[in-house]
């Protein structure tokens, strides 16, 4: 047998052994959770309502669960990594919490004043540091895209002038999980609510806004969807469909057990208001604003 072969084999031995003593290493760490919000100045109910929440649980729970309230991505991380250094931890679960913008026709999360969607989650100068938290992250992490129609798939129908436009909530999903080094990443197709009780593990998140301006046929692909999840799986390199997404007080990001719309009292109410949509409720011209 040639002495190069040998020198391969032996190579490949120790690689092998690396690996797995580096994988066992990561797994047995210490993993904490955490809550990501944008900071902002303006008064907005729905982000206040939350952020209330989450800083009420993290009082209680402070040897497991971090809510941070950033400007930008580079905040966050730095933040993130000061914590997670001085506790000797990898990230278990973060949830990124942001309002979603429909009249921009794309699924979207923001971090403070950087926006992360299927095109800028490519671009590695925007998301240079939000990859610094890779090193802390592993297939056992878990992410969610705590935004309205942050994992949407459906294609929005051509209105005025602007064409028909897909989603891409897959891409965006899909990409921020390889980039946090194969995570899996939870992305709803509909609305995320922010009701009391958001981190009981119940259906909060789930259902939709009372405004009539969602009450409009504009607006059917995102109520045909309420309650859907979607997943892409780090570990196995899937994207599928899964049931109501929640949290617990520790900040866990789990499914339900039953679909919201699963459900027979919400998927009559949701059929009805449906039928009830007039034209004209949703001003076009927020579309023309972006």
């Amino acid at each position: 047998m040639k002495p190069g072969f040998i020198t391969l084999v032996m190579l490949c031995f120790f690689l092998l052994l690396h690996t797995v003593a580096f994988t066992q290493h990561t797994a047995d760490k210490k993993r904490l959770n955490f809550y990501i919000s944008v900071r902002t100045k303006k008064i907005d109910p729905a982000s206040q309502s939350t952020q209330l929440q989450a800083r009420w649980q993290y009082l209680f729970r402070k040897k497991e669960f971090y809510c941070m309230f950033v400007g930008s991505s580079e905040e966050m991380t730095r933040r993130i990594k000061k914590v997670l250094s001085e506790k000797n931890a990898m990230i278990g679960n973060i949830w990124f919490d942001s309002h979603g913008h429909f009249s921009r026709r794309k699924a979207l999360f923001e971090i403070g004043k950087d926006e992360f969607n299927a095109e800028t989650i490519k671009d590695s100068n925007h998301t240079a540091s939000l990859r610094e938290l890779a090193a802390y992250c592993d297939d056992n992490t878990v992410v969610a895209i705590g935004s309205c129609y942050g994992g949407a798939t459906y294609t929005l129908p051509a209105i005025e002038n602007f064409p028909e436009q897909r989603m891409n909530g897959d891409t965006l999903m899909i990409n921020l999980g390889r980039l946090l080094s194969n995570a899996t990443v939870f992305g709803c197709e509909s609305f995320v609510m922010t009701r009391p009780g958001l981190f009981y593990s119940g259906y909060s998140m789930a259902g939709n806004p009372g405004r009539k301006k969602f009450k409009d046929p504009i607006y059917q692909p995102v109520w045909e969807q309420l309650g859907n999840w979607n997943c892409y799986n780090g570990k196995t390199g899937q994207f599928y469909r899964v049931n109501t997404v929640s949290l617990r007080r520790n900040g866990t990001i789990y499914t339900k057990g039953e679909n919201y719309l699963n459900l027979a009292k919400k998927r009559d109410r949701t059929i009805r208001k449906i039928s009830s949509f007039k034209k004209g409720n949703y001003n076009i011209a927020y579309l023309y604003q972006q």
